[in-house]
């Protein structure tokens, strides 16, 4: 039997980045769960911030941003950069910053994966702001980089050990592979993969 509790938007796990920006030309970084992958082949990834969160300021001034994927070790600056708002700290020497193609859009040298990212899209939802970003180029330590299928690809997300988020309050970590994509309802059957064709068409 189900239970109901209520308008909360049960998605798991929840990913927790830090969001990158430009502000006044200093750099600052927010720490957000609200961040998703809106499209793979077209390279398009969306976050959503509050209006008064001082990196909304800077992606409207320069039209870009960063994602950041920092690693558990990491937890400690990542939960911190959650805690204080731009307005009241400098968080710009938190991090060694760098910039890509952009410019405009810093990023963290200690985070394993940075996407720089220029914004081709926004959405006002009462006092939230959506901002869907093209990802211009993907940066990642290159201990984490490996060829597979003639393409460079992340090796091994449990070694790589980014942090994720609940609506419990508790930050967790990954836990051990369990399939392939793609591959483990193969053996279900025609009809057991009807409806899916567009799904599967649209895969990476």
């Amino acid at each position: 039997m189900k239970k109901k509790l209520g308008r909360i938007p049960y998605v798991y796990p929840i990913p927790i980045v830090l969001v990158g920006a430009n502000v006044n030309g200093r750099p600052n970084y927010a720490e957000i769960g609200d961040c998703a992958v809106m499209a793979v082949q077209a390279a398009l990834v969306t976050v959503s911030l509050h209006e008064d969160h001082y990196t909304t300021k800077g992606i409207v001034e320069n039209g870009t941003y960063s994602v950041n994927v920092p690693s558990t070790r990491l937890l400690s600056l990542a939960d911190y950069c959650g805690l204080v708002s731009g307005h009241m700290v400098d968080k710009s020497t938190l991090f060694e910053t760098f910039y890509g193609e952009l410019g405009t859009a810093p990023m963290a040298a200690e985070c394993p994966v940075n996407l720089e990212c220029r914004v081709v899209g926004t959405l006002a939802v009462g006092k939230r702001h959506l901002f869907a970003g093209e990802v211009v180029e993907a940066h990642v330590d290159e201990e984490w980089v490996s060829e597979e299928g003639g393409r460079r690809v992340i090796a091994d997300l449990t070694r790589l050990d980014p942090i994720l988020y609940a609506l419990d309050n508790r930050y967790y970590s990954v836990g051990k592979p369990i399939g392939v994509g793609y591959a483990e309802g193969e053996g279900l059957g025609r009809e057991g993969r009807q409806g899916q064709t567009g799904e599967r068409a649209a895969r990476p």
